[in-house]
């Protein structure tokens, strides 16, 4: 007897547990959660790269005009330096002065314009995201999920929620059916 009420008790257990679960699954709807490592999209798309890529050949000349402007300024500054042995000390404190200033103009000068080139290149990720926007919005759709979250943001996880990979090679296809293109977009 004691034993048919145990056994009892745990079926009813069971059976509560069981339409419990169902009961939050029925009332949940689509409660679909999906996990994308955001950096590795980015980092290892063809179309983040060549977003990258561009961007870096843009500032090329960016990068030689520093280059030539930081050689010119060491030049001026070896000739101010051979000079001094020919110049009169008031006339060389002149001439050294008028250096340093236009040295601390053009520094004053290529710091903006390289703190512009930074924030230009910090644009780079989220342009990246708002170009695939429309690729992960039918990811979610194929998958009835409700909800994307950052992967370095998820304690644990199961792998099979992981749509990295299908981004990733679903950004691929669309950036390879345009990259014949000047300036590529996605097609999806």
């Amino acid at each position: 007897m004691i034993l048919v009420k145990y056994n009892l008790k745990l079926y009813q257990l069971i059976f509560t547990i069981v339409c419990l679960l169902l009961t939050n699954m029925a009332l949940a709807g689509p409660n679909g959660i999906l996990i994308i490592d955001l950096d590795r999209a980015y980092n290892s798309s063809k179309f983040g790269q060549w977003i990258r890529k561009d961007f870096q050949l843009k500032n090329e000349s960016f990068s030689r005009e520093n280059s030539t402007i930081l050689e010119s300024l060491k030049e001026e500054e070896i000739k101010l330096t051979k000079d001094r042995e020919t110049l009169s000390p008031e006339d060389f404190a002149k001439a050294a002065l008028a250096f340093d200033t236009r040295a601390v103009a053009i520094r004053a000068v290529r710091l903006e314009k390289i703190r512009v080139v930074d924030e230009r290149f910090q644009e780079l990720k989220p342009l990246f995201f708002d170009k695939i926007k429309p690729i992960i919005v039918k990811i979610m759709s194929e998958y009835d999920a409700s909800v994307i979250l950052e992967k370095n943001s998820v304690v644990w996880s199961l792998a099979s929620i992981d749509i990295t990979s299908v981004i990733v090679e679903r950004v691929d296809k669309a950036f390879m059916k345009t990259s014949g293109a000047q300036k590529p977009e996605l097609e999806d």
